[in-house]
């Protein structure tokens, strides 16, 4: 078992600008990617922490990664 990266949204935007220094991936874009869903945070007290290889595996694959946000939504039939 491996120990996630876990960042702020401004430290994975640096990890990211450091990975790739001529990225066109902005912070807002970063920011308003976590506020859609569309990459997955954890909430402690008021940060939202970004486990890194997901991140990465979402820039690499988006697909992936939204297939796995949706795993087990959709329409549900209530009791």
């Amino acid at each position: 078992m491996s120990i996630p990266r876990m960042r702020t949204i401004p430290e994975a935007y640096k990890e990211l600008k450091a990975a790739d220094p001529n990225t066109a991936y902005t912070l807002r874009a970063l920011r308003a990617a976590v506020n859609r869903g569309e990459i997955p945070v954890v909430p402690v007290g008021s940060k939202r922490l970004i486990n890194m290889d997901l991140f990465f595996a979402r820039l690499n694959a988006p697909s992936l990664i939204e297939k796995q946000a949706n795993e087990g939504a959709g329409v549900r039939k209530l009791a």
